[in-house]
């Protein structure tokens, strides 16, 4: 169990740095990354101070790896559905400025017509 958790802390601490050092390269925006500041710092915390983990497993009535599992279902199905509202939110966009750019080239063909006259 000790081999688990030192290997899951420096898992997660690289994802920490990882994750920090694509900030700083600007290549990853703050918001998006806020999620996965919190679930790595949250694992490695997990990792350094497993007795509120092993606590909430026996009040669970469930192993300790079930619950680590369980929390990381939870973890990646919230980072799902976040990237899913994220990509709703852009495809709308998209959309709507395609046709921002169809009004526009109709108004420009429409001033080129009234200038060629």
């Amino acid at each position: 169990m000790l081999k688990i958790r030192i290997i899951a802390g420096i898992i997660s601490f690289l994802l920490l740095v990882v994750i920090v050092e694509l900030i700083r390269r600007r290549k990853f925006l703050e918001k998006y990354a806020l999620l996965w500041i919190f679930s790595g710092s949250l694992v490695f915390l997990c990792c350094v101070f497993p007795e509120p983990l092993f606590k909430l497993s026996k009040l669970m009535g469930m192993y300790y790896l079930t619950v680590l599992i369980l929390f990381s279902f939870i973890f990646l199905l919230s980072i799902i559905l976040y990237s899913s509202i994220v990509l709703s939110r852009l495809t709308e966009d998209n959309k709507e400025l395609a046709q921002e750019i169809g009004i526009l080239k109709l108004k420009l063909n429409e001033l080129e017509k009234n200038i060629k006259k």
